[in-house]
């Protein structure tokens, strides 16, 4: 590890501020849009308030496509121990609304038992088997999908696999909820396109992420907070989702954008992760024995994995023990469970390809070495030496690996 001084000229921010202005914009617009799409059926709706006390699942069971459930503030234990989930919802359009007011939450708990809190998805997917994986339903495979989806107000405690699980869904709001305590990942939309998820807080997610975007689409995660989880922030097999404007703190990861090969979808590409703060991720690592994650030494703030054209900017990491940005092969995983490298039948490119980290602040990272082979990976900006195309421009930094990095051509975006 070397250590050098960088910083950006006065022209350099100039020419930042104006990216975040044009990127803001973009994201903006994508919202918005994905908001009037989930309300568009609001004219035919029909409205179910819940008080506490009575049923959120009875009004599910009631509701029709396009529908409103107004939840009133309490603690809710929905079903019985041992169900499933709490919630299951199947049908198109339906908007699950919790009225937080005055500081009294809508919260809906573990009642015992339960793997997931709020379960959406076609009704073909509304439930795996004991042996199923969650992350291939078969509506991944059949392309049946729900229309419309959104989450407001509810704060999910303490399930444990999921708090929410939404699975092939077009169109979907999952906005202004607290995740807490579940124990797998927090939120988790698979295999789903065009949504949007904004303002949540997320915790206490110890054996994966908080926030989970996998094999899915244009997908916004702009403005949420997670702390206290195994991955903070997690973009996977993904294609066209916009990181923007979020905070992870107190993970043992910040965020994580990655490729893996048993999944439905075996690409991971054009991801933007933008005007992040992603500090002090130095939690201990609780992943399960033998998981691929349980090989990330805590400390690392930003990780690309064998992802394509992933376009990091203007974000500020700072005080990740480990690594400020890495971009790495996922065959080093492979490398670090004892392995010679990948598999010679991997289904996926393992080698992280096109990828610009343009324009952030990244300093205070890589101070306290692992004692372990790892150290030679120790820095604020880290490359394995892995992939093609890949480059660094514009960012404020104080060490890196190796010393010197391939500098990015300007674009299009580099001049806005």
């Amino acid at each position: 590890m070397v250590r050098l001084s960088r910083s950006i000229g006065s022209g350099g921010v100039r020419s930042a501020a104006a990216r975040e202005g044009s990127m803001t914009a973009r994201v903006g617009g994508i919202a918005a849009a994905i908001a009037v799409l989930c309300t568009a059926a609001a004219a035919e709706a029909r409205k179910h308030v819940v008080r506490s006390g009575e049923s959120i699942r009875d009004a599910i069971a009631q509701a029709r496509a396009g529908d409103r459930i107004e939840v009133e503030p309490g603690v809710y234990h929905e079903g019985r121990p041992g169900d499933l989930n709490a919630l299951r919802i199947t049908g198109d359009g339906v908007e699950l609304i919790g009225k937080t007011r005055a500081g009294r939450r809508v919260v809906l708990e573990y009642a015992g038992g339960q793997s997931f809190g709020i379960w959406v998805s076609p009704a073909n997917s509304a439930g795996p088997g004991p042996e199923a994986d969650p992350e291939k339903p078969p509506c991944g495979l059949d392309g049946s999908t729900i229309r419309g989806f959104a989450l407001e107000g509810f704060t999910v405690r303490g399930f444990e696999q999921h708090g929410l699980h939404l699975a092939c869904v077009e169109r979907f709001r999952i906005e202004d909820n607290v995740s807490e305590g579940n124990h797998v990942y927090g939120l988790f939309p698979v295999l789903s396109r065009d949504g949007i998820l904004s303002g949540n807080v997320v915790r206490g997610s110890d054996k994966d992420a908080g926030i989970y975007v996998g094999q899915s689409d244009r997908v916004v995660i702009a403005g949420n907070r997670a702390e206290d989880n195994l991955l903070g922030l997690e973009v996977e097999n993904s294609r066209d989702c916009s990181v923007f404007g979020n905070e992870l703190t107190g993970n043992t990861l910040g965020i994580i954008v990655d490729i893996l090969p048993d999944k439905i979808r075996l690409t991971q590409e054009r991801t933007v992760v933008a005007g992040n703060r992603v500090h002090d991720n130095n939690r201990e690592n609780t992943a399960e024995p033998g998981d691929i994650i349980a090989v990330l030494p805590p400390g690392i703030g930003i990780l690309l994995s064998g992802a394509d054209t992933t376009r990091v900017t203007l974000n500020d990491v700072h005080g990740n023990q480990f690594a400020g940005i890495a971009v790495v092969s996922l065959c080093l995983a492979f490398v670090l469970q004892g392995e010679p490298g990948c598999p010679a039948d991997l289904p996926v490119n393992p080698d992280p390809d096109g990828n610009r980290i343009v324009g952030n602040r990244v300093t205070g990272n890589a101070t306290v070495p692992t004692g372990t082979p790892l150290d030679a990976l120790l820095g604020d900006l880290v490359w394995d030496g892995s992939g093609t195309g890949n480059c660094w421009s514009r960012n404020r930094f104080a060490s890196s690996v190796p010393p010197q990095l391939p500098a990015c051509p300007k674009d299009r975006d580099d001049r806005d």
